[in-house]
């Protein structure tokens, strides 16, 4: 039976040149064709303005003024529990961002991205402080790309290889960078062709997985009409991007897009597990 989270949600944001801006949310999560069990963890969470979580908001239009939390993280498979990674991992970013937002008496942080960035590096000590205590330290961990949407931007905060995109006028562009051995090479002007393609792709690190992670931080511009998606690499590394835009070009709704991304998914063989979330920008009407 594969797991899924449907779920479509909306909130309205700060003006963008007198425009203001809102998304709507859709997500999936599906255990794929090979596995038995789902190892991804995901998160959309609205706050209001006060920067107070807004529960079960999942569903529901006009959630009003606040900020939106967008998480995939992805369970390593083949070690340790990485269920269990994943899920702390999503979870304390959720708590250490709640408590932040609390302490600010005008609910506004000054910066976002060190904010996120922070919150991703206390789910990183709690994983790895739970793996430690575990009999003969077993290793375990996740990767994590978490997004804060707020007014007119987007601050992302990545560990690993799950990716944000955006596409914006029939174009589509990766926001993160994987943070593969192949990526690696490549910055210090080596040629991976050398490398074997496992080796490549292997990661250099991974929420949880050792003592001391680098939590990379970037951001975006939001416009009218941009389409974000969130993803671990069960989706991209068997579904091309010329699908991944036609699904995003197709007037079918939000949630049937989600869906049908990891419909593709699994055609192409379903070898991992799939976890999707679509953000779709807009005007927020005038009254929400």
């Amino acid at each position: 039976m594969a797991d899924r989270a449907p779920g479509v949600s909306a909130i309205s944001g700060e003006e963008k040149g007198g425009v203001r801006l809102s998304a709507r949310v859709a997500q999936v999560s599906d255990t794929g064709r090979r596995r038995h069990n789902n190892q991804d963890c995901h998160l959309v969470l609205p706050f209001d303005d006060q920067g107070v979580p807004q529960d079960g908001a999942v569903g529901a239009a006009g959630v009003g003024l606040g900020r939106l939390l967008l998480v995939v993280a992805d369970g390593m498979g083949g070690h340790f529990r990485g269920e269990v990674a994943s899920r702390m991992c999503v979870e304390n970013i959720s708590k250490e961002l709640t408590t932040q937002f609390q302490t600010f008496t005008n609910g506004q942080p000054e910066d976002y991205g060190e904010n996120l960035k922070k919150a991703v590096e206390g789910a990183h000590k709690a994983v790895f402080a739970y793996a430690q205590s575990c009999a003969d330290n077993l290793t375990m961990g996740t990767t994590c790309s978490a997004m804060l949407m707020h007014g007119a931007r987007a601050e992302m905060a990545q560990v690993g290889d799950s990716r944000c995109y955006l596409f914006r006028e029939g174009k589509l562009s990766i926001l993160t960078q994987d943070q593969t051995i192949g990526n690696q090479l490549r910055s210090r002007g080596e040629d991976a062709r050398n490398v074997d393609p496992q080796i490549r792709e292997m990661l250099i690190q991974a929420v949880g997985a050792q003592s001391d992670i680098e939590v990379v931080v970037s951001s975006t511009d939001l416009e009218p009409q941009d389409l974000l998606l969130i993803c671990c690499d069960g989706l991209y590394k068997v579904v091309s991007e010329a699908d991944i835009v036609a699904t995003m070009e197709s007037e079918i709704g939000l949630q049937e897009r989600a869906q049908q991304l990891v419909n593709r998914a699994n055609e192409n063989g379903g070898p991992d597990n799939i976890t999707v979330i679509l953000a779709e920008i807009g005007q927020a009407d005038s009254a929400s």
